[in-house]
């Protein structure tokens, strides 16, 4: 008897504003990575009533097209992200997640 397991899914979509200056770094491989921090700040329902929503999250843009990108975003530019949330730790051992971006759009 075999059982199918189903992948799991890491996906995660937000829409804001960049509020850092992105910035452009290289990997010892040669890799390109921008980095910048995105805000969002909106208004959810959740269990029938208005919530506040307000989430601050770096986003990581790797390869080919970190290069291009990084002439693109500014201070103050919207973009909706879609992408995978991955764990990290600051130099202080202190866990945050990072929105890796599969796909960005200007808005």
């Amino acid at each position: 008897m075999s059982t199918t397991v189903e992948p799991v899914q890491n996906l995660y979509q937000v829409s804001g504003a960049v509020i850092k200056p992105p910035q452009l770094t290289h990997s010892p491989a040669g890799i390109s990575h921008l980095r910048f921090v995105l805000e969002h700040l909106s208004e959810q329902i959740e269990a029938g009533l208005p919530r506040r929503s307000y989430v601050r999250i770096v986003v990581v843009i790797s390869g080919d097209s970190a290069t291009q990108w990084a002439k693109e975003l500014n201070v103050g530019t919207a973009v909706h992200v879609s992408g995978f949330l991955n764990r990290t730790e600051d130099k202080n051992g202190i866990g945050k997640l990072v929105l890796h971006a599969q796909q960005l759009v200007k808005i």
